[in-house]
């Protein structure tokens, strides 16, 4: 129990109080920071991954279009040889 008329159990406690509530600003301010790092970097890998499918989808187009042509030509090919 805190004695309120002992002056330096007072000004123990209140110190006390505040090097607490400073360690917990600090806490909290690494904590935001590291929420805020790893948002910023699933941001990024999020990016990253869209502009490869997009990359994967062009190439499957060009090679759907190169197949398709090849196809095609092939099946010219085979109508001269007989």
């Amino acid at each position: 129990m805190l004695n309120l008329y002992d002056t330096e159990a007072v000004k123990a406690f209140i110190f006390d109080i505040l090097v607490e509530n400073q360690e917990l600003k600090k806490q909290l301010q690494t904590a935001q920071t590291s929420s805020d790092m790893w948002f910023m970097d699933y941001q990024t890998q999020r990016d990253r991954a869209d502009k490869a499918e997009a990359r994967v989808s062009e190439l499957e187009q060009q090679i759907a279009k190169l197949t398709a042509g090849q196809t095609q030509e092939g099946g010219k090919d085979n109508d001269h040889n007989e």
